[in-house]
């Protein structure tokens, strides 16, 4: 079992994972060599379902009534996640159990974890719990196939806000005897506060918090009683005028140092608006951190209500809530009022994550887990082009964490710092044959990586899911888009 903790589900599965539709499994395969007419190959045995004693093959199963759904479900950071599923609802299997039938679930493999999944059959039902056989893969749906040391299996369990059921590979299905014992049914795995959903929220706090939130704006401003300001803001305008905005709100500092609680990792907060502008900020007391106090003791607010424009000063109630920053430095200009209708304050391990909604989760749990610490001053620098140092450090710290240098005697090549951050890793990664040097004692660490490049190592690294839109992708490599591929490996190496 892996020692990655950020992003990983309590069973040791991470719900990311089954988000298959943009991700292709990158298997190495073989041509069979003959030897004569009569040798004989071993034929893959499948085990079938069981159901109270009666067995399934894949073959009867898909014969049954098909049903293509969307799984819904709420990731450890608060992302709402969906993934397309083809299969057979599971009421078409019980349709002679009553609604108030415990229904237990064994795995092929034997997994613990799936005694979450061990409610009534109405609870199920109302989950939408479906054993799929297929998923889908670019423009295709493929079969779901899982090995384990006691054989082969094809099913797979979804039940609608639960996390982690990805790897739950059904084998049997068993009825309790005594429906009337109380039982504890699982809650959701991933939990979270406040008085709204994560289908249904005015605003929300995710990311690297110690408590998810989903609020309403009354139910925020209950839950954030006690706490409120109201505080003159002065704004300064490019031609050298100032004035005063009035504002009531919560400073960032109390709603999540003292509200919510960020991790230790925490060094940004990426904040979206209700049209889905992002505006990043770090989590520091510099000029326009999150924690930085203006000239007028004043700190950055999330106001519900204040003057609306420079030309109503009137106190109104805003619809939701807007981010405001003291304006008495001369580097920020115009008026107080910085961004409106917040909708997600996201926490995150880094200040730069703008436009990277797709990797922010990879990033945070390789933050997390010791696999990166940036490029310095609280930055990951999503964009900038990935090298050869930088990839195999991420793997090396993701598969063979603890390394230390070689002894001079092991050292291959002259143009590596064997002593530096990523010295460690290279006559590991080269001696695995996931990287090689150039043939003449060098290795160039420095050199960027293209993209058909990265995926090749990544493929040697056996790393068996690459994004799609990653490898349709031409050009240098981006540290970003290393960061989902290293991802993809945690979230394997935990399977």
């Amino acid at each position: 079992m892996s020692a990655f903790t950020y992003a990983l589900a309590e069973d040791g599965l991470d719900e990311e994972t089954d988000e298959v539709e943009d991700v292709v499994d990158v298997e190495e395969t073989e041509d069979d060599e003959e030897t004569d007419d009569t040798e004989e190959t071993d034929e893959v045995v499948f085990a079938a379902l069981t159901v109270f004693g009666v067995e399934y093959t894949r073959e009867d199963v898909v014969a049954m009534p098909v049903t293509d759904h969307t799984h819904t479900r709420v990731s450890s950071s608060g992302d709402l996640l969906e993934t397309n599923v083809r299969g057979v609802l599971l009421e078409e299997f019980l349709a002679d159990v009553d609604d108030d039938a415990i229904i237990e679930f064994a795995t092929l493999d034997g997994w613990d974890g799936i005694s979450a999944y061990t409610m009534t059959k109405a609870e199920l039902i109302e989950g939408n719990a479906l054993l799929a056989y297929e998923i889908p893969s670019g423009d295709e749906m493929i079969d779901y196939v899982y090995e384990t040391d006691n054989g082969t299996g094809y099913f797979r369990l979804w039940v609608d806000g639960f996390s982690g059921v990805h790897a739950v590979y059904i084998v049997s299905l068993v009825e309790e005897d005594d429906s009337d014992e109380d039982i504890d049914v699982a809650p959701l795995p991933i939990e979270w506060i406040g008085d709204a959903t994560p289908l249904e929220f005015d605003i929300s706090i995710v990311g690297l918090v110690d408590n998810i939130a989903y609020f309403t704006l009354e139910g925020f401003l209950e839950f954030v009683d006690g706490y409120e300001q109201t505080r003159e803001y002065t704004w300064l305008n490019n031609f050298g005028s100032s004035d005063t905005d009035m504002f009531t709100g919560i400073y960032f500092e109390d709603l999540l140092a003292n509200l919510i609680g960020i991790s230790d990792f925490a060094k940004g907060m990426l904040v979206t608006a209700s049209d889905g502008y992002e505006r990043a900020f770090f989590l520091n007391d510099d000029d326009g951190g999150v924690f930085w106090t203006d000239l007028e003791g004043n700190k950055m607010m999330l106001a519900w209500n204040g003057t609306a424009s420079s030309s109503n000063t009137d106190i109104i109630d805003f619809d939701l809530p807007r981010i405001v920053i003291g304006q008495t430095n001369p580097e920020h200009a115009n008026r107080a009022l910085w961004m409106s209708n917040v909708v997600e304050i996201r926490v995150t391990a880094f200040g730069d994550l703008v436009g990277y909604a797709d990797a922010i989760t990879a990033i945070d749990a390789m933050a997390v887990n010791n696999i990166t610490d940036g490029i310095g001053n609280d930055l990951f620098g999503p964009a900038d082009n990935l090298n050869r140092a930088m990839f195999i450090t991420f793997l090396g710290r993701a598969l063979n964490p603890g390394a230390v240098p070689p002894d001079v005697e092991d050292r291959s090549f002259t143009d590596v710092d064997y002593d530096s951050w990523y010295g460690m890793h290279v006559e590991w990664a080269v001696g695995m044959e996931y990287i090689f040097g150039y043939g003449d004692d060098r290795f160039g660490p420095d050199d960027d990586l293209l993209v058909e490049h990265m995926i090749l190592i990544a493929e040697r690294a056996q790393i068996e899911r690459i994004p799609l839109d990653i490898l349709d992708a031409e050009g240098f490599a981006t540290r970003a888009q290393a960061a989902r591929i290293i991802y993809e490996l945690m979230l394997q190496l935990a399977d």
